[in-house]
Parts: structure tokens; sequence; C-alpha cells
């Protein structure tokens, strides 16, 4: 993938237009379209800028070996700024459906830790649920399942980011494995 087309896809991806992306660089419009036709290429700076933008690397941008499915998109938030809501929703619930308006579908996942050989037996004899237990301590954050635009995307809302990756997997399962997690689809919808 040339860069070009890494910088349209990760734009497309945080849901900026080219007048947005400008701005926040701080050059033309016309500057990111040509970018975005490989018909000019950013100065170091921009590139500098961009991979900061994107949490990338300017490797990633330049090369065109590496692939964009391992890319996680970070976009920085606050959620104690996110008001209260009513009912059953929750704070993530709004930073979710703030971010994705367009999204056709957006279901709550539950994130399990897959656990070694070791693991499973210290689980099943002594401490039955301890790893998951502990697991989930160490990171509580909320996790969602969004689709939009014929893509998957894995969402993640913590404290203070926005992280989302893109699935190129099948997800029409009830759950679906990633690395060294499973991750489960709960009842629980928000589109």
């Amino acid at each position: 993938m040339l860069s070009g087309e890494k910088i349209r896809k990760l734009r497309a991806e945080q849901n900026l237009s080219q007048k947005a992306l400008a701005e926040k660089l701080a050059v033309s419009r016309q500057a990111i379209a040509k970018w975005e036709t490989n018909r000019g290429i950013p100065d170091i700076e921009n590139l500098k800028s961009l991979a900061q933008l994107f949490n990338g690397s300017i490797d990633y941008l330049v090369s065109e070996e590496e692939p964009a499915a391992n890319h996680v998109m970070k976009q920085p938030i606050d959620l104690e700024n996110y008001p209260m809501p009513k009912g059953n929703a929750l704070r993530e619930d709004q930073v979710v459906l703030e971010n994705y308006p367009n999204a056709q579908s957006i279901r709550e996942l539950y994130r399990q830790k897959k656990l070694t050989k070791k693991e499973k037996v210290v689980d099943f004899l002594l401490l039955p649920g301890i790893h998951e237990v502990e697991d989930h301590w160490r990171d509580a954050t909320k996790y969602y399942l969004v689709k939009e635009s014929g893509s998957s995307y894995l969402v993640n809302v913590t404290k203070t980011e926005l992280l989302t990756r893109k699935l190129d997997m099948d997800v029409s399962e009830e759950s679906f494995d990633l690395a060294a997690d499973k991750f489960i689809k709960t009842r629980r919808k928000l589109k």
C-alpha cells in the first residue's frame, strides 16, 4: 500500500475529512488531496505530525510492506468530561456512539484472557475463577464491536483513549479470538 493510500485510510478510520485533517496539520486541503493521490509527499515535519496524530510510525507511513491490520488507532479522550448518562447507559457508550454515528451496529464485548495450561490447572483445581478476576482487575476497560461501512472494528474505551483496530477476520460468531484474548458478544447492543 502506498503512502497516500495509508493516509487516506487512516484519515477515514478517524472519521476526519480532508479539511479537518488539513486544519490539524496547518496545511491546505489541497495538500492532503495531493498526498492521498500520491501526487506529492508530506515533508518530514508533516510525516512526524501524521504519525503522532494517527499514533503510528513514520516507517508505517512510508513503507509499502508493513500490514495495516495490526495498526491500532488511538484518539485521546477524557472520559470524566462526559456527563453521567441516565438509565442503563455508560459514559463509554457515549464515547463510542459519538465517534461512530454512522455505524450499522455497535455491540458490547466481554474480554476474556486465554489461559495457559498451568493457569487452567490452577484455576480448575485451586482457585476457580481467580485468573479471570485478576485479569479484569488489571483491565476493567470497555470493549465494543462496531460494524461500519462493511468493516468490523474492535473498539476499546479507556479513561484517556479510544483505541480502534480494524478486524480482518470473521466476527459473525458469538465469540472470536484475537491475540491472547477471547471476545464474547454480550446481549447489550447500542445500535
